[in-house]
Order: structure tokens, then sequence, then C-alpha cells
């Protein structure tokens, strides 16, 4: 009888400086059912956005070739004056993305402003890391040459702190509304996400490597806090395996919020006390 091994979680490349590289694969090297994912992807976002689109990418493990989701991020072009919201349309794409390829797993879409990659005013940029660290054009002009290895410090790390308590808040939400089993799930896999993520951002500088891997996100903050193995790995086993028990998903974030948000206020207290979404690179 076989037995099913899980694929263990990868650093990331890092240059001579200690800068992080991007890890993902070439466009030829994409899975099918990832590469038909994204060609979808590029399809809705040229219907919404036309001539505002400049291009799309894929992101998260399957841009690297790994099994666990996907992520498609659409930049839009410098100059598009496109003032609708658009996370409805961002949660209604990755749901339908989701539903006709479920091969592909978790599912997310970001939408990006020029601007919010290519900053002017020296502020550090989420988007220009998440693009240059993890991704691959598939469709439109590539831009990841443009996007030099990005540093290891508090401004990168900020992001996750600072938006570990809305994302939980929003998780609980989700799961107070949600009736269907994989609503509840979904809810319940990203509370497990953003404690891996928070948890990881708090040791990153200290340990200078980079990975969104979950099993050595998990690892390395325990490796960090041995007193909290436990509720790395309840953690762990919320965002891989999430419970389809509303009340349970709950209570993991009840839980989560009372350890790990004193740490969090920490951090902001000593590196962003004004709690800006975006610190100087």
């Amino acid at each position: 009888m076989g037995h099913t091994v899980r694929l263990r979680g990868e650093f990331w490349p890092q240059d001579h400086w200690g800068r992080v590289t991007n890890a993902a694969i070439t466009r030829e090297q994409i899975a099918q059912p990832a590469l038909e994912a994204a060609d979808e992807a590029a399809d809705a976002a040229l219907e919404r956005f036309g001539e505002h689109l400049h291009s799309v990418y894929l992101s998260g493990p399957a841009a690297r070739g790994r099994p666990g989701g996907a992520a498609f991020f659409v930049l839009l072009r410098l100059g598009a004056n496109d003032t609708r919201s658009n996370e409805s349309w961002e949660a209604a794409i990755a749901s339908q993305i989701r539903r006709r390829h479920p091969r592909v797993g978790r599912v997310a879409v970001v939408v990006f402003n020029w601007k919010d990659v290519f900053t002017t005013d020296g502020a550090f940029s989420p988007a220009r890391f998440r693009l240059a660290v993890n991704s691959v054009c598939v469709a439109g002009r590539n831009m990841t040459r443009m996007l030099a290895p990005q540093r290891i410090d508090s401004a990168a790390m900020n992001g996750d702190i600072l938006g570990f308590r809305t994302r939980m808040l929003n998780a609980a939400g989700r799961l107070a509304a949600a009736r269907a089993p994989d609503r509840v799930r979904a809810a319940a896999m990203d509370a497990g996400h953003a404690v891996l993520a928070a948890a990881f951002a708090l040791v990153m500088d200290r340990e200078q490597i980079y990975t969104e891997d979950l099993d050595l996100r998990r690892d390395l903050f325990t490796l960090n806090y041995p007193g909290r193995t436990r509720e790395l790995a309840e953690a762990y086993a919320m965002a891989t395996r999430p419970s389809p028990d509303a009340m349970k998903a709950l209570v993991f974030i009840d839980n989560s919020c009372r350890w790990l948000t004193p740490m969090t206020d920490a951090w902001l207290n000593a590196n962003n006390p004004q709690r800006s979404e975006q610190l100087k690179a």
C-alpha cells in the first residue's frame, strides 16, 4: 500500500547581498491546469479593464511548479483612471477559476495599479515585493525584469503583521455568515494562512531568509519560539486541512488572536507606531 508524502517547502534563492530573487519557473514549465486557469484569468482581466490592462502574472505555489494553489496579479497601465473598487470582482473571478479548475486548488486574484508597484515616494511596495519574488508573466508585457531583488527588512515584514488582525476579523465575519461547508473551509483556511504569515514575519528579519511555504514558516517560528509549537501546528492544520465546523474555526481564531496579537502589537509599537500601511524601503 502506498503512502502519501507531503512535499517539503523550499527557501527562496538570494543574491550575494542576501536579497530575495524570483523563485518562479518559466511559463513553458507551468503545469497545464495552472496554465489553463491563467488563460481564463487573463481573459477575464481583459474583458474588465480593456486597454487599461498592462499584464497578468501567475504567483503562489503554481508559479514554482508546486501544488497548493495559485494567485493571479493583474497590473494596470500607468495613467489608467479606473476608480472602481475591484474587491468584488477579484473575489468573483477567484471563485469562478477555483470552480472551473479544481485541480489548481486555492485561488486568489489581486489588481495592482501601476503606482502600487512603482512607487514615487521611496516607500516599500508590497505589490512590487510579491511580483519580484514569485511571479511569471502569463499575458501582456513582462515587467519582472524591471523589478530588483528584494531586501528582507522591517518594511517587508510590515504588511503581514499589520494586516493580521484585519484578516482574522474578516475570516470570523465570513464564518459567522457561512452556511455551506466549502465556504466555512475557505474562511478557516484563510485564518490559518494569516497566523502563519504573521508569525513568520515576526522572525523573518532575524532569520534573513524568505519562504512562502507553510511548513517552513511554521518551523522557523517554532525554532525561535518553541513554547508555541502546539499553536503553530494548529495553524498549519487549519491552513492545509481546514475544518468544516464553523464553531471550531471561530475558537481557533479567538485563541490565535489572544496569543499572537500581543506579539504583533509589540512589533508594531517598536517598528511602526503610526500603523502605516507602507514603510520606507
